[in-house]
């Protein structure tokens, strides 16, 4: 018979056993938390990249909207190198969002497959599409021109998104909206006109090639008197020798002004983008170079820009253009010829000739002249032929926006 001492120590070895398998348990729970507190970090820090990347982005194209990049812009936009006024997104916008930054803790000299650093929380690029939209090839693009080269209203914008080295790259094709643009049909528009010939011709052609005649509208402002004889002060033409054929004259309280500031701002937008702005101080010297739909001329109220060619061609029939004269005048002599839309704005104000085709020079194409200012017409041929192309093909900038079904999230090699 076994007496009771024989099973002394058995209940301490089995503490011991107990223990060490609870402290294992124990262990292993801390590290399968620990393993998991790193693995919802990681998810986090990822998710965090991909709302950088994707404000970015946003802002990029938010930039784009404002102004298209039709020549060459920043190649690489970071907070270290925006200006805000080159076209990247703006730093301080962006801090407001994320404020803490891309980790410094990266491997050293780590960067993404474009070659930003993954010290930058974000990075953008805009690409010219090569035409292959919505395609989007990381190794062609990459060395893409850095605007809309091909010049079909389309560019890529790439965005890198960086969070405790969690790095997210997304990518998107950016669309210019193009609108069309209303402007008065009228062949001729203004103040009042004339024509300083009185010999038995047509001076002013208000059919031309047009499906039907244009009218010749002027607003009379400032003239006193009975209703005909302010009639003819504003409207001073040789009716009897049929100098306006058709005869669509009309006295009609038509606008003062035929566009908005805001629409001549897209115009002058559009116009510094296509390199045919001149800014105040600059005028041009010669008719072919206000060639462009549209070419802006900007002068200025100290020094308006007075245009006068007695010779030269501005455009063409098949490529009528559309000038826009902001302080200045227009006048065209010898044989000078302008295809497309004149439109003067006369923001100087003036009463007097805002607008002169004499001589053999001839305008085909529209005339329109804001404010109290004038047309004269004056030659030994047609002066004026009414062509309404430039006017309706006229269309302006509206913005840009991310197209539809075009956004993707990207490998980290692209």
């Amino acid at each position: 018979m076994k007496r009771a001492r024989d099973n002394d120590g058995f209940a301490v070895v089995t503490a011991i056993v107990i223990l060490t398998v609870m402290t294992g348990l124990g262990l292993g729970l801390l590290l399968l938390t620990d393993s998991q507190q790193k693995a919802s970090g990681r998810e986090q820090a990822g998710e965090t990249a991909f709302n950088v990347a994707e404000a970015a982005l946003n802002a990029q194209v938010g930039q784009i909207s404002r102004s298209w990049p039709s020549s060459a812009t920043e190649t690489r936009c970071t907070a270290e190198t925006t200006t805000e006024t080159n076209g990247c997104p703006s730093k301080k916008s962006l801090e407001v969002g994320y404020p803490n930054g891309a980790s410094g803790n990266c491997p050293a000299g780590a960067k993404e497959a474009w070659g930003s650093a993954s010290t930058n929380e974000w990075t953008t690029y805009v690409r010219d599409d090569l035409g292959e939209s919505p395609i989007f090839n990381s190794t062609t693009e990459s060395s893409a021109a850095t605007y809309d080269a091909n010049g079909n209203n389309k560019v890529w914008v790439r965005s890198v998104g960086v969070v405790q080295c969690r790095r997210v790259v997304i990518v998107a094709l950016a669309a210019a909206q193009i609108v069309s643009t209303t402007f008065p049909q009228s062949a001729i528009s203004a103040n009042w006109f004339e024509t300083s010939n009185s010999g038995n011709k047509v001076i002013v052609d208000t059919k031309g090639k047009a499906s039907q005649a244009g009218g010749v509208s002027m607003r009379c402002g400032g003239f006193t008197g009975t209703e005909k004889e302010i009639e003819e002060q504003c409207k001073k033409w040789d009716k009897v020798h049929g100098q306006v054929s058709p005869d669509t004259t009309t006295v009609s309280a038509n606008p003062s002004s035929a566009f908005t500031a805001a629409q001549r701002d897209a115009l002058k937008t559009q116009a510094k983008q296509a390199g045919t702005y001149f800014a105040a101080g600059t005028c041009p010297t010669s008719l072919e170079a206000l060639k462009g739909k549209p070419t802006y001329v900007e002068g200025s109220a100290a020094s308006p820009c007075e245009l006068s060619f007695n010779g030269g061609i501005g455009n063409s029939e098949k490529s009528p253009g559309f000038l826009v004269i902001q302080y200045g005048t227009l006048h065209l002599n010898g044989k000078a010829a302008f295809f497309g839309t004149v439109y003067a704005v006369n923001a100087q104000n003036s009463s007097g000739v805002v607008v002169e085709v004499h001589g053999e020079a001839t305008v085909t194409g529209s005339v329109v002249v804001d404010g109290n200012g004038g047309i004269s017409f004056g030659s030994s041929k047609v002066n004026f032929i009414y062509d309404p192309t430039a006017v309706n093909e006229l269309k302006t900038y509206a913005g840009a926006s991310a197209t539809r079904n075009s956004f993707r999230v990207l490998p980290a090699n692209q």
